[in-house]
């Protein structure tokens, strides 16, 4: 959990609530212990946890999902993440964007590792972005991208990314 902390922070290097807001996931994700069955000091914190984040800081990343080391949250307002995606690591979110699904109890999305989210992206239901896709800002992604491609617009149209 340290490494996953240490990465956390470098990736947000100049953003005090990011690293805040991480180091206090990571932390009610060690005393949750079980994400379906948390303990009581788990549900405590948790609570505590989303009081801040949901209330004050306008990002609702539970600490039941569960997110990779190294994720980037940009001006975080704004920002919701479904309890059940699966983010890979070195994410980058920015405000406004959402990840979940597209009808009540529905599949959620599973994010790749080095995926960069734009502003007010948005990615619904049982696809999966794959490892270092970009969103564009503004996108609306329901359906699969595949590695490394670009998804711009609404619907979103999905473009092989330039070799790099």
């Amino acid at each position: 959990m340290r490494e996953f902390i240490r990465r956390d922070r470098a990736a947000n290097p100049r953003d005090p609530k990011a690293q805040l807001v991480l180091v206090f996931l990571r932390a009610c994700q060690v005393v949750m212990r079980d994400r379906r069955n948390p303990t009581l000091p788990g549900k405590v914190l948790s609570a505590a946890y989303r009081a801040l984040t949901e209330m004050v800081f306008g990002i609702e990343l539970r600490p039941k999902t569960r997110v990779g080391p190294g994720v980037s949250i940009y001006h975080g307002y704004g920002l919701v993440v479904n309890d059940q995606c699966v983010i890979g690591s070195d994410v980058k979110l920015r405000n406004g964007v959402t990840i979940g699904h597209a009808h009540e109890g529905g599949p959620v999305p599973t994010i790749g590792d080095g995926v960069s989210f734009g502003a007010g992206a948005i990615a619904l239901g049982g696809i999966t972005v794959g490892r270092g896709a970009t969103i564009a800002a503004g996108a609306v992604v329901v359906k699969s991208i595949p590695d490394g491609a670009t998804a711009i617009g609404n619907p979103a149209a999905v473009r092989p990314s330039p070799m790099r």
